[in-house]
């Protein structure tokens, strides 16, 4: 299960979706490290790698990411090897993608509400979502099976 998190997010993000969830990890006694690009980059690609490249280095146990729309962060997770990243749109989404994917990264959209087109999701669905990706372990079994199988592809072999 999950002890440590890596959090990334791009400068669309609204700061309280930060906030809401470093106070929910410390609730739960769980640890988390921030990326903070100190208006570096807004590159959600850079980003994205930054956080991948710590959550090695810190041996942590799940990222989660945050951008606009959450799509492109997912985009860019899902090309970390060892990384199985979803953006759920609720809980049952998150249950799934834990129970049977093994998921280790969870992107939420959490632009600002200037936004053309606002897909942000509410704080508390967020929160959640987050709960119950968190607390929710991986099956095994038939599933374990095609977790390796995606892991194959990744290193690009036959299945």
């Amino acid at each position: 299960m999950f002890e440590k998190f890596v959090i990334a997010y791009d400068h669309r993000v609204d700061l309280k979706y930060i906030e809401r969830i470093k106070n929910y990890l410390q609730e739960k006694g769980l640890g988390y490290v921030v990326v903070d690009d100190n208006g570096e980059t807004n590159d959600y690609p850079v980003l994205a790698s930054i956080a991948y490249e710590l959550y090695l280095k810190t041996k942590a146990s799940g990222m989660i990411l945050l951008c606009g729309t959450g799509v492109g962060m997912n985009v860019v997770a899902n090309k970390f090897a060892g990384i199985r990243s979803v953006l759920p749109s609720e809980e049952g989404s998150a249950y799934f993608a834990r129970n049977d994917e093994d998921a280790n990264c969870i992107v939420f959209a959490a632009g600002k509400a200037n936004d053309k087109y606002e897909v942000k999701i509410c704080k508390r669905k967020m929160i959640r979502i987050l709960d119950v990706f968190i607390s929710t372990p991986f099956e095994g079994g038939r599933h374990a099976r095609r977790v390796e199988q995606i892991g194959k592809i990744e290193r690009g072999e036959k299945i």
